[in-house]
Parts: C-alpha cells; structure tokens; sequence
C-alpha cells in the first residue's frame, strides 16, 4: 500500500485593534488563556512576542507553526547544537542568534536572566518541576508546561503552541495529518495481520552498558513495534540496562537514537557481546532518521521510516519524496538531496540490511 501523500491549506487572519478605540475592560481582551500539561491555566498576551522554550524537542514545532523563528527567544544549549549541526540549522541558520543563557543543559532554569530577558511565556518540562518550574513560577514567571509521555501529550502541546502563536489553524492541520498518518498504517497492519517485529531503541552507550527506552512510546505502538524494554517489564522513558540484557531479549531490530550523534549503527554491529543478536546477524541496526518521531509537527514522516523499517515489504512509500514534500509543508524549504541523505541517516545507515535500497537517492 502506498503511503506518505498529504496536503492542507491553511487560512490565517490577524485582528487588528486600533490605538485609542479600546473600551474600559478590553485589557482582558488583549489576553488569552491557555492550558498546559498539568491542566494548568496560564494566563499570556493575546499577541506573543517572545517564547522561551527549554525542552530540547519542541523549537522545531514551534518553528513550523509559526512560520520561523522571530518570536523564539531562547532554547535549551542542546537543542540549538543539534539543530545547527543538522539540515534545520542549515534551513535556519539564525537559530545559532538565538539566546541559551536562560536554561541550562539539564533543563535547570536561569531565573535571574530570564527575569531579565522578560519572555511572554516560558515552555518548560512538567518532570521534576520542583526544580524545572517552580523557581521560575515562584519568582512570577509565566511557565506552561509540556510532556512527552504519550500521544495525547504530544498532540497536547501542538494544540497548546498553536493557540499561543495564534495559528490554531495550522497546529489543527498537522495534527490531522498525523492523524491521516496512523490510520493509514494501522488499517495495513490490521489487515497484514502479522506479529509485531520486537525492537530495542538504545539512546547512549557505554561500553557494555546501556541506556535504553523503556516504555512503550506511542512511535512505536502506531507502527506495529513492540518494545523489548516494556515487555521486560520497564515503564521509563529511559532506563539503563547491561549487554547482556539486550542479548537476552534478542530483539528483532535494534534502532539508535538520532538526538547522540556518539553512537552510531556500526558501534551496535560492531559490539563483542551484541554480535550475537539476531538483529544484529541479519545487519537490521538503524540510526533514526533526524527528524523527531514525538512530535505532531513533522513526527508522521518518521512514523512511516519506523513502519517501513519494521515492515519493508508492507510499506512502499517513496521516503525522499515523503521527506521533501513533509519539509515544505513544515518549513516551507526546498531540500537538496544531500540534505535528505543527512535526514535519512545514509551515511551511518548506508551499510545497515536494505537500507540504501529502500531510502538512497536514485542513481
């Protein structure tokens, strides 16, 4: 079955207020209120003029939502080393212009400068919010918070970032699209009716340890894989394991996280206790491709890569042309194919089973 078309337009309308024709009262006019992941409501101008955003996988969203960067303040230091070392930052080379003194790496929040920097809204993890949130809510800083936990949550903060830019109408399309997209998947699985290939999603390594994903990520169960990790019994977004964990599970397919550029397929294949995996044996270890798969905006490409990476013969969308039609429709850019190879992982994922096959460039 072919996947991967989508389209939507879009109509946007700006409410322009004249100077000196505001009634008694129509200050609350100015504001909007939104609701973030704690159910909380936060009170933020009607007209945004700039976003802090420290969570490292949200900018991007908020980059295709609102058409650029203009409004975005500040972001986490890791965020903007990935983005700039990536095809975004080659999209957006202004990203490298853009503050990472408000936050530090491990997401703990710079409270005297953003009181200083005096950001319309900060978007913040809802984890450990003690020491992520609350010093900044504390000293009357406006924080609406995001997580990643599930679907919903993710569809959640797309929702919440559009209604905070005013572009309810573009954050709505693309989370129709994902939409589109997982029922397009879920009806050929359905009807494949086939046994779930088990994966393994390593994030960091070192040595004979690991860092995996534990729970069952909502990436994964759209696309017919099962986590290894949660059948073992984890429910953690990360948890660190031994290699002889990993051997023990012997998963079908072993992927490596995008976002650590540390460690790549051949380290997998390459592994004196790994290699005795059947994924391994069978070369099926892939490098993600850069595009984050936790997002509704731009996420519904990497759920066809993981859909056809679990099933090639099922799927037979054309993933260079589903990766360039989807980042002009994001970021209204032009790709060159260099850029896709960059975004599809060939360098790293070039000798990895049918991979140049099913995503290299045409010769």
């Amino acid at each position: 079955m072919k996947l991967g078309g989508f389209s939507f337009g879009c109509g946007f309308g700006a409410v322009m207020l004249a100077a000196g024709l505001l009634a008694p009262g129509a200050a609350a006019a100015d504001t909007q209120t939104v609701t973030d992941s704690r159910g909380q409501e936060i009170v933020v101008p009607k007209e945004v003029e700039k976003v802090a955003i420290f969570p490292l996988p949200i900018p991007e969203a908020m980059i295709a939502i609102d058409g650029g960067t203009q409004r975005l303040l500040a972001i986490n230091p890791r965020a903007q080393a990935a983005l700039m070392n990536g095809v975004i930052g080659q999209l957006f080379p202004e990203i490298a212009q853009i503050r990472t003194d408000l936050v530090a790496p491990n997401f703990i929040p710079n409270v005297e400068e953003i009181l200083k920097a005096a950001p319309d809204l900060v978007v913040q993890w809802q984890a450990r919010g003690d020491e992520r949130v609350a010093p900044m809510e504390n000293a009357g800083i406006k924080v609406a918070t995001v997580s990643t936990e599930s679907r919903e949550t993710r569809r959640g903060y797309i929702a919440m970032l559009g209604k905070i830019l005013g572009k309810e109408d573009r954050a709505q399309a693309f989370l129709d699209w994902e939409d589109k997209t997982a029922a397009d998947i879920g009806a050929v699985l359905k009807e494949a009716g086939r046994p779930e290939p088990r994966i393994v999603f390593i994030d960091s390594m070192n040595g004979n340890e690991f860092v995996v994903f534990g729970r069952d990520e909502a990436y994964f169960s759209t696309t017919g894989l099962t986590n290894a990790a949660t059948e073992a019994g984890f429910t953690e977004g990360s948890v660190k394991v031994g290699a002889e964990a990993i051997l023990e599970w012997n998963p079908d397919i072993v992927l490596v996280n995008y976002y650590n550029d540390a460690i790549k397929p051949a380290d997998i294949l390459e592994h004196p206790v790994l290699a005795a995996l059947d994924a391994v044996k069978k070369g099926r270890v892939y490098k993600t491709p850069a595009i984050d798969p936790a997002t509704a905006a731009g996420g519904e490409i990497a759920y066809l890569w993981f859909a056809e990476i679990g099933y090639p013969d099922l799927f037979d969308a054309t993933m260079r042309t589903v990766v360039a039609d989807g980042f002009k429709l994001l970021y209204d850019k032009e790709l060159t194919d260099a850029q896709i190879d960059s975004l599809m992982q060939m360098d790293w994922n070039g000798e990895s089973a049918g991979y140049a096959d099913a995503f290299g460039a045409a010769q």
